[in-house]
């Protein structure tokens, strides 16, 4: 399967990791095999989970970036370039996968 385009991907969260959020930020642990693997517990910060909260399959990454530009006072260009970035993480760590309509 190749890469996605980021910009233009709706990224769902895949369904075998489990989500908390503390202190702050959220908590993010891949479940396989029915065991928690902890050496790849991931973590992110306000922005980041702000991210995480977005993907349910209807957004790209553009319209992410966009809401996430007035939330926290960037520029969209600023905000595309650290939402891309983000999302690619999350897919690359398999937290991430992109929404079976995704283009």
């Amino acid at each position: 399967m190749s890469r996605p385009d980021f910009e233009l991907a709706r990224l769902r969260l895949s369904s075998d990791i489990v989500s908390r959020r503390i202190a702050g930020e959220q908590i993010l642990v891949p479940v396989r095999n029915g065991a928690a693997q902890i050496d790849y517990l991931f973590t992110a910060n306000e922005v980041g989970s702000a991210v995480f909260a977005l993907l349910d399959g209807q957004r790209d990454g553009t319209e992410i970036a966009r809401l996430l530009a007035g939330e926290f006072e960037v520029t969209e260009e600023q905000a595309r370039l650290d939402v891309i970035e983000f999302l690619a993480e999350l897919y690359e760590a398999g937290l991430a996968a992109p929404a079976e309509d995704t283009p």
